[in-house]
């Protein structure tokens, strides 16, 4: 009972300080410093890219969203502290950002938007106030475009606009065994298949025209049949798959030069 007390005490503290650590990530936007008598929230956060819809125009009517680095920093009045008056706070970031050589969108007695240009940066800024100053709040972008990770994977691509995709797999010479180096395109293909499991592909293999047409026609249907084996090997279902060779009898270069010859050499995964 004890142990399991102590266990229990040690994980409290232990999730107490994560937390403490996780929220003092959040420090202060060196844009603003902070007003006087106020303390920042541990509330306060921050997004790596976020959005935020921005009151503009005279009246505040108009709506202008913008992407990139996002802060969300939230103050308190230290206690014992007389109350400022919200317009007190608008003011003083109004003027701050105007001696920045910034704008100001809208404005009114406890909430106003600003922009600010920094060198390359474009900062968009939404002070706003409640409890006649007691809290103020500040929402800034750094305004940017997403850095795009996520792609396409081109071999659905492909094989949704024309039904088929040629990829290129690294054989042994005259023979089926794949080599460690076309790992990467395997893996593409897995991982096309897991996530589209209703998708079913027929994998048929081509040869350039060195060697005899019969022996052509047998290494590419080893060399499809391998493919097929070793993606059933990693968990895909054989009713899903197919294998067929074509030898050497549908080139799509000349065969005179290396280079139609490598473009010769592909497997195609046909759309069944």
């Amino acid at each position: 009972m004890f142990k399991t007390l102590v266990k229990a005490i040690f994980l409290f503290f232990s999730l107490v300080a994560f937390v403490s650590l996780a929220k003092a990530a959040v420090e202060e936007y060196p844009l603003f410093s902070k007003l006087e008598k106020f303390s920042l929230q541990t509330s306060s956060s921050s997004e790596k890219f976020g959005s935020y819809t921005f009151k503009t125009g005279e009246k505040g009517k108009e709506k202008t969203v913008v992407e990139g680095k996002y802060f969300d920093l939230r103050y308190h009045l230290d206690k014992g502290v007389e109350l400022p008056g919200g317009l007190y706070i608008i003011r003083n970031f109004t003027n701050a950002a105007r001696q920045a050589g910034g704008e100001v969108l809208y404005e009114n007695s406890h909430e106003a938007v600003m922009r600010i240009n920094q060198g390359e940066k474009e900062i968009w800024a939404r002070i706003s106030c409640a409890a006649k100053g007691q809290y103020y709040y500040l929402n800034i972008i750094e305004k940017m475009a997403m850095q795009q990770q996520v792609a396409v994977n081109p071999i659905l691509d492909a094989i949704n606009s024309t039904g088929k995709a040629t990829v290129y797999i690294n054989f042994d010479t005259a023979s089926s065994h794949i080599k460690t180096d076309s790992k990467s395109v395997i893996d593409d293909i897995l991982h096309l298949l897991r996530l589209n499991p209703d998708l079913k592909l027929s994998i048929e293999g081509h040869t350039d025209n060195d060697g005899t047409p019969d022996g052509n026609q047998k290494l590419s249907e080893e060399r499809s049949l391998a493919v097929k084996t070793v993606l059933i090997a990693q968990g895909i279902h054989s009713s899903r798959l197919a294998s067929k060779g074509y030898g050497m009898s549908r080139p799509v270069a000349e065969n005179t030069t290396s280079e139609g010859k490598t473009k010769n050499r592909r497997v195609e995964l046909v759309k069944i």
